[in-house]
C-alpha cells in the first residue's frame, strides 16, 4: 500500500508558485540562508522572505536560528515528503536489507567455525561442536545454499537501492537544480 501525500488548500495554493517549488528543490540539497537564495534565484531578500514566509505557513520549511547572526531555512518532514514521497521506503528496504546481509554473513560465519559444519580431526571426521555425534554422517552433505541465495538476493535488492538514492542524487546535481 502506497503513502498518500495529502495535500491541503494552503499548501497547494503554496505549491502553485514556481518560484515556490524552486525554493524547495534548492532546500532539498541542503540547508540555505536568505542571501544565498536571493542570489540564486535572482530576486531581492524581501521578495525570497516572503515566499519563505509562504512555505512557512504551509510547514514546508522552517527558519533554523541557532544564536548565531545567520538563520538558516530548511525543509520540514512533510516538505521532503513533497518532494520525494517515496524514499522514506527505500531507506527502509536499503536498512533492512543490509541488516539482512549481516545476518546471513554472521550466521553462515558461526556455522562455518563453530557450529553445524563438520570438521576433520587428526584425519577423523568428528562431529562439530554443539553437534550431535549423530548427526555426522549427515553434516557432509550441507551445502550453505541458503546462505548463498539469500546473500545474492539482499545484495541486489541493497545494490537497488543504493543505486536508486544515489542516481537521483546525481540526476538532480547534473540538472543543476
Amino acid at each position: 500500500m502506497e503513502d498518500k501525500i495529502t495535500l491541503d488548500r494552503k499548501t497547494f495554493k503554496t505549491l502553485a508558485s514556481d518560484t515556490r517549488v524552486g525554493i524547495l528543490k534548492s532546500l532539498a540539497r541542503r540547508r540555505k540562508m536568505l542571501t544565498e537564495l536571493s542570489k540564486e534565484f535572482g530576486m531581492s531578500p524581501s521578495t525570497i522572505k516572503e515566499h519563505l514566509e509562504n512555505l512557512s505557513r504551509a510547514e514546508l520549511v522552517i527558519q533554523k536560528d541557532e544564536g548565531h547572526k545567520w538563520k538558516y531555512y530548511e525543509l520540514t518532514r512533510k516538505g521532503k515528503d513533497v518532494l520525494n514521497p517515496g524514499e522514506t521506503k527505500i531507506w527502509i528496504v536499503l536498512t533492512l536489507s543490509a541488516i539482512a546481509i549481516l545476518a546471513t554473513t554472521f550466521d553462515f560465519a558461526q556455522r562455518s567455525f563453530y557450529g553445524t559444519f563438520r570438521t576433520m580431526s587428526g584425519g577423523e571426521m568428528v562431529a562439530a561442536p554443539g553437534a550431535p555425534a549423530a548427526d555426522i554422517g549427515t553434516q557432509a552433505l550441507y551445502t550453505p545454499y541458503w546462505h548463498v541465495i539469500a546473500f545474492v538476493v539482499f545484495s541486489i535488492i541493497l545494490g537497488v537501492s543504493l543505486g536508486y538514492i544515489f542516481g537521483k542524487r546525481r540526476f538532480y546535481a547534473f540538472q543543476g537544480e
